[in-house]
């Protein structure tokens, strides 16, 4: 079980690691998405960046991913705490790449698509948690962080277990600490606007 677990944690981190944000900006505009905005290579800031067709492409890229991840882990063990232990190692990876020396991701494409394959209904409770602010306050940070806040809960009501709430705590963690650090992209991006 051990070692199961380890090879999880390695194919995971080695898939979530490929820069597909990164990758997608340089194939369709030859620029550095670390060098702009928050400097996080996000889906979201090659959307601000880039446009749509670079960042619809690392978007679908980063979900074939999260669906790799779980099909590695069902057809390895066949376990949700399988499911779980390789999309927590993928968003590290997508965080902290072994390909590039700095500026990675912040895993959230990659994590919420792996929840999605895990269970799509606890995925929309935490959905709400972004829609419901965002639509009352429009403020989209707190709304954000909200989302983000929101998965360890329902992830540990849902399953009973403080467990698969330590997953969801491992999966946002270092998103949040990335926004604190850099700031959010579509905050930057509206600043650079007004600026």
């Amino acid at each position: 079980m051990a070692t199961t677990f380890i090879i999880l944690i390695v194919i995971g981190y080695l898939i979530g690691s490929i820069p597909t944000s990164y990758l997608s900006m340089r194939l369709f505009t030859g620029k550095d998405i670390r060098t702009m905005g928050t400097g996080n290579a996000t889906v979201t800031a090659v959307l601000l960046h880039g446009g749509k067709r670079p960042a619809l492409l690392a978007f679908l890229v980063e979900m074939a991913k999260a669906g790799i991840c779980i099909l590695i882990a069902y057809f390895m063990v066949g376990e949700l705490w399988a499911s779980f232990t390789i999309v927590v190692a993928a968003v590290i990876g997508c965080n902290w790449p072994i390909w590039l020396r700095r500026g990675g991701g912040q895993g959230m494409t990659i994590g919420v698509s792996g929840l999605v394959l895990i269970n799509v209904l606890a995925v929309l409770i935490m959905a709400a948690w972004y829609i419901l602010p965002m639509v009352v306050t429009r403020r989209h940070v707190l709304s954000n962080r909200l989302f983000r806040i929101s998965m360890p809960i329902v992830l540990g009501l849902w399953y009973d277990s403080w467990q698969y709430a330590l997953a969801g705590c491992l999966i946002v963690m270092p998103s949040l600490v990335k926004e604190l650090v850099t700031g959010d992209d579509v905050v930057e991006a509206r600043k650079a606007r007004v600026g």
